[in-house]
């Protein structure tokens, strides 16, 4: 049994209006043919299809205020209702509280207790660790939870021997705005593949996609657009390697945020979740799936 997890940072359930939503603006062939030609906005979810699930999760989790990041996603790492803990939503990045609540358990901590392998497929720089090392960036939520469970983060030794894959999935941003002009670059269905590869080797493998909470904050219609097209190419890629017959694939987020252009900030949207596996193992893991925090919840109990 084995889990892909796609974390796309700030995807939210907005409108069917292409002038504000990139995501009812954008042709994603591969993802609308899973969802039987729905596009992945407000008013579809519940949806069940022959290979692929819609829900709406709930990412305010009861709590007054515009979702945030590291709250978010640390609820949905641990199973823990994050901002019910605290009494507020909290981000970007985990404070003293956050980051206690993921080491005292999370997904990648918590698989490896069971005797299973559970790793993150990203590659970061060596000014992420340099950063880290002199205390001058902090650790996101996901890292925090990688770094928690005793793992380490894939480096850029990682990326170039093909064991890793840049944030852009094509390495084309190391090149031109890291500066690693010897970055391997390549095309969207190739790391869709090379996602698979590297997910074989693992029980739970994910991967963590942050530019769509970038194009989100610019208000970059243009690159949410361009975001869409490669994200919907990289699933096509790992479609066409992934056992859709025995592993499950889950796409979520954390808050929205890109799917309403017209704001800056976050929004109160409730968020996708794609599931695509077999009927009998999407009807398990999607029964009594409400919010954010119900993920690592069923992701567990889908290991002995």
């Amino acid at each position: 049994m084995k889990i892909l997890f796609l974390f796309l940072d700030g995807i939210g359930l907005g409108s069917d209006d292409p002038r504000s939503n990139p995501i009812a603006a954008a042709e994603m062939p591969t993802l609308q043919g899973l969802l039987d030609g729905h596009k992945i906005i407000e008013g579809v979810a519940p949806l069940i299809c022959e290979q692929a699930t819609l829900l709406a999760l709930d990412a305010c989790m009861g709590i007054a205020g515009l979702p945030q990041s590291a709250s978010g996603q640390a609820s949905l790492l641990t199973g823990v209702n994050v901002p019910a803990a605290l009494g507020y939503h909290y981000g970007p990045k985990p404070n003293k509280e956050i980051a206690r609540i993921i080491k005292n358990g999370n997904l990648f901590s918590q698989i490896k207790s069971k005797g299973l392998r559970a790793d993150l497929l990203n590659a970061f720089p060596p000014r992420y660790f340099d950063g880290l090392n002199s205390g001058r960036r902090l650790a996101g939520a996901v890292a925090h939870a990688v770094i928690d469970s005793g793992g380490k983060l894939r480096t850029k030794e990682d990326l170039f021997n093909d064991k890793a894959l840049s944030v852009d999935f094509t390495g084309l941003g190391w090149r031109e705005y890291l500066g690693y002009a010897q970055t391997p670059v390549i095309t969207p269905h190739e790391a869709g593949q090379r996602i698979v590869d590297l997910a074989q080797e693992l029980d739970f493998a994910m991967f963590e996609y942050w530019p769509s909470d970038f194009a989100g904050h610019h208000q970059d219609m243009e690159a949410a657009l361009q975001l869409l097209k490669d994200f919907d190419q990289v699933v096509t890629g790992i479609i066409s390697r992934w056992d859709l017959e025995n592993d499950l694939i889950l796409i979520t987020s954390d808050h929205g945020n890109m799917e309403d252009i017209t704001t800056r900030k976050h929004t109160l949207n409730e968020v996708p979740a794609v599931i695509i596996a077999n009927q009998q193992l999407r009807q398990a893991f999607t029964d009594g799936l409400n919010k954010l925090s119900d993920i690592a919840t069923k992701i567990l109990a889908l290991y002995p």
